[in-house]
């Protein structure tokens, strides 16, 4: 079952952002991580443990408080693409050719 937890973490620079991310990463069983809105890490695994996570970013950022810990939503399942009828047969326009037959030439040997 996919768990997702989101984790309060003071990032003021994008190098902070990058090592907390990092650091979520590198736990075991963790799928993917982002970063939402007022500095909030959202991770998102299987099997993953929401306090081992906190602590090893305690251990780099001195805070880190678990806001939520819950089941991950599957995304929204996409709505289904309309079938792309093919163009109709393409039948070639029927031609109507007069065949000119010049009558047989009339040969007689006597």
């Amino acid at each position: 079952m996919k768990k997702k937890i989101v984790i309060n973490v003071p990032m003021h620079s994008e190098k902070a952002k990058s090592k907390a991310m990092k650091i979520a990463v590198a736990v075991e069983g963790v799928m993917s991580v982002s970063v939402g809105a007022n500095d909030k890490l959202e991770v998102v695994g299987e099997e993953v443990d929401s306090v081992c996570l906190a602590n090893c970013l305690r251990k780099k950022f001195c805070f880190a408080e678990i806001i939520s810990v819950g089941e991950a939503k599957p995304p929204p399942p996409k709505p289904p693409v309309p079938p792309v009828c093919p163009p109709p047969p393409y039948c070639p326009p029927i031609c109507c050719e007069s065949v000119y037959d010049p009558p047989p030439s009339i040969c007689s040997i006597m």
